[in-house]
């Protein structure tokens, strides 16, 4: 490798590991900064399981990595309005389940196997800083996700947002759930797998225990699953603006959730981690090709991001509404109805929120 031109990555969760791993093959020296004392993301929210639309053998094919063994098929996922459940069409939205962190069975620890292989050298306990900014290197990357103190240093739009978590293993795996109601902006969301869950309720408001015991006990009563364990939390998501998404930023180069790689309607962002990973090593060797990419994996934000604000958020408080319309459409008709926009539209707006249009 003596010769070779070196990079540094800030990041050592999945986009930055993505992005490490396709330089090393392109023949580069890679160095991962990141400030926990070891792999996985971020241990507030990690280890944890996720439910995403994604096409596991196209996703593979573009970041040049087999996803298969830490992709499972999505076995169900109610959404609740309230009380009434709609069961979406989960055989025609490329529906998985995926765990992050460190545990063996996560995506993190595959990406983190194959970066060590390739020679890829890690500093844990090493955080970006805001007096290091003006002394690191050209064509440093960075992958810092959620990170609120990361958006301020580099001045980046971003969105706070709060949430109690639970995590840990359970009974079951590959199932998930998603509960809408109007004690939170977003929504209530379990997601399992191997043997691992992690339940999340966030707003873009502060969430007090009251709206918190409303959440666990629809869970008892509707899915009969109880959690203990609660914690409060608060983070940053790239959706303050609709031209949030940017490859390059203040001479850097931007990837995973801090680059706008992100459905604003979900806020899925596992999708748009992983391919815009690629994009950024992508963006060191050649450049006028990942501006290329980057564009079209992020083309729907900004649909996406107005119709959220525009749209949705005005329909968003009046649940008890949504809930009649569920029951007056019936379950099975609103599935039929469903299945048939998901066979026949390939570019839902939100995307990487969804698989087709991110790897079209």
């Amino acid at each position: 490798m003596a010769g070779k031109s070196e990079i540094v990555i800030y990041g050592a969760g999945m986009s930055g590991l993505v992005a490490a791993i396709d330089l090393a093959r392109h023949g580069y020296q890679v160095t991962i900064h990141d400030r926990e004392d070891g792999f996985g993301g971020d241990k507030t929210y990690n280890p944890s399981t996720h439910t995403t639309s994604i096409d596991v053998d196209r996703t593979s094919e573009y970041i040049g990595i087999d996803l298969s063994p830490v992709f499972h098929p999505l076995l169900r996922c109610p959404f609740y309005f309230h009380e009434a459940a709609f069961h979406p069409p989960l055989e025609v939205l490329d529906m998985y389940t995926v765990e992050r962190g460190n545990r063996p069975t996560s995506l993190d620890s595959l990406l983190y196997a194959e970066a060590r292989k390739l020679g890829v050298e890690f500093r844990f306990s090493s955080p970006l800083r805001k007096e290091d900014l003006g002394k690191l290197p050209e064509n440093t990357i960075i992958a810092c996700g959620l990170t609120p103190s990361v958006y301020e240093m580099l001045e980046i739009p971003y969105l706070r947002w709060y949430g109690w978590i639970s995590r840990g293993e359970i009974g079951f795996s590959n199932l998930s759930w998603i509960w809408i109601d109007e004690v939170v902006t977003e929504y209530g969301y379990l997601s399992s797998c191997n043997n691992y869950y992690f339940d999340l309720l966030f707003s873009k408001n502060h969430i007090d225990e009251k709206a918190l015991r409303k959440y666990v006990e629809f869970m008892a009563r509707n899915e009969g699953v109880e959690h203990e364990d609660w914690r409060y939390v608060s983070g940053a998501v790239p959706l303050a603006v609709p031209d949030n998404p940017r490859l390059f930023h203040r001479g850097f180069i931007l990837c995973g959730t801090i680059s706008g790689a992100m459905d604003p309607f979900f806020w899925f962002g596992i999708l748009g981690a992983l391919v815009t990973g690629k994009v950024a090593a992508m963006a060191v060797y050649d450049r006028s090709r990942a501006v290329e990419e980057f564009s079209r994996f992020t083309r729907g934000f900004r649909r996406g991001y107005r119709f959220k604000n525009r749209v949705w958020y005005r329909i968003r408080p009046h649940v008890s509404w949504l809930e009649w319309q569920m029951r007056l459409i019936g379950p099975k008709r609103a599935n039929r109805l469903a299945a048939f926009y998901f066979s026949n539209f390939r570019e839902p707006f939100n995307l990487p929120g969804f698989a087709r249009l991110g790897v079209c």
